[in-house]
């Protein structure tokens, strides 16, 4: 009676999936933390100095991992190699959710300290600023852009309806995306350029400069290559997300978009996985709060002019506090 129950609730492909995809948590945690374990030790135990690192050669390496890797899942999505289509679209979705959820817990109640963006930006400004203007404003325009596809997509197809909004569309979302590729080309030469922000950089920010790069070249080429990506992502990838939510995967659009569509949604599946592990988690402490509270009010004990011609160790009014 229990397993009919189990084969009434799971189909054999389903059940699959969810094992596969469970061990895949398991196995990232299982890393993770003898990662952190062996960091540890090294903290307590290492009393040389650490050899510097060519973050250069670390980029390059993983950025030809990354190649490697597209190409490798474009030959199997074209192939429809055995069950790669559910790995990438089903059990990724669920183990990037799962990873993100408990990464970031798990981070934020441990090391709640280390939650931010680690900036470096008094170490170097100048250049800081003409790469992060471009790259968070594009990002965010995008971001908002794919949100609102997914949110209310009848809303983008009447809008496409007209040529002339659609091409709107279409070529301000591609030059938001070469701002956000411009931009992001400026901060990684910053990084590696600069001597001082080496310093406090480390491989899990190269990994970041990675994906990053594999989904914003992997969206340009599919702007460029596929075209009307607000049409068919609100119309086809919108279904897609949302079965998804239901807990109910339908895979067969996805399945059968070009293999340029299908490589920049793992992307964006292996960004949100690997969130806890790397500085994007410092958009989730985000001070939106900054919007809307109240301004703080300042006020000086004693004049501008009088302290600075001062001779005194304790210039000013002496506190009230004892």
């Amino acid at each position: 009676m229990m397993l009919l129950e189990v084969n009434a609730l799971f189909s054999a492909g389903s059940l699959v999936t969810w094992l596969v995809a469970i061990t895949l948590v398991l196995l990232v945690v299982v890393i993770y933390q003898i990662s952190r374990a062996k960091m540890l030790i090294r903290e307590l135990h290492s009393v040389q100095r650490p050899s510097p690192v060519n973050f250069s050669m670390v980029l390059l390496l993983m950025l030809a991992a990354a190649g490697a890797l597209v190409f490798l899942l474009k030959v199997g999505l074209e192939a429809q190699w055995g069950m790669l289509n559910t790995m990438m679209f089903v059990a990724l979705p669920y183990v990037a959710m799962a990873i993100f959820f408990i990464g970031t817990i798990y981070r934020y109640r441990s090391r709640g300290f280390q939650v931010s963006s680690l900036s470096s930006e008094f170490l170097e400004r100048k250049k800081l600023f003409w790469g992060s203007q471009p790259f968070h404003w594009g990002l965010l325009v995008l971001f908002f852009g794919h949100l609102i596809a997914f949110l209310f997509p009848r809303t983008v197809l009447a809008w496409n309806g007209t040529p002339v909004r659609l091409l709107i569309l279409e070529y301000s979302s591609f030059a938001f995306a070469l701002g956000t590729l411009l931009g992001l080309l400026l901060l990684i030469r910053r990084r590696l350029g600069n001597k001082r922000v080496l310093v406090v950089s480390n491989r899990m920010d190269m990994l970041v400069y990675t994906v990053l790069l594999t989904q914003i070249l992997s969206g340009l080429g599919v702007a460029f290559f596929v075209r009307w990506g607000s049409s068919w992502f609100a119309s086809s990838v919108t279904p897609y997300l949302r079965s998804l939510f239901a807990l109910n995967p339908d895979i067969a659009a996805v399945s059968a978009m070009p293999w340029l569509i299908q490589v920049h949604i793992i992307s964006a599946f292996s960004i949100i996985a690997i969130v806890p592990f790397t500085r994007f988690m410092h958009f989730l402490v985000a001070p939106i709060d900054y919007l809307w509270r109240g301004y703080q009010l300042v006020i000086w004990n004693w004049g501008r002019r009088s302290i600075r011609s001062s001779g005194s160790y304790y210039p000013g009014v002496k506190s009230r506090n004892n």
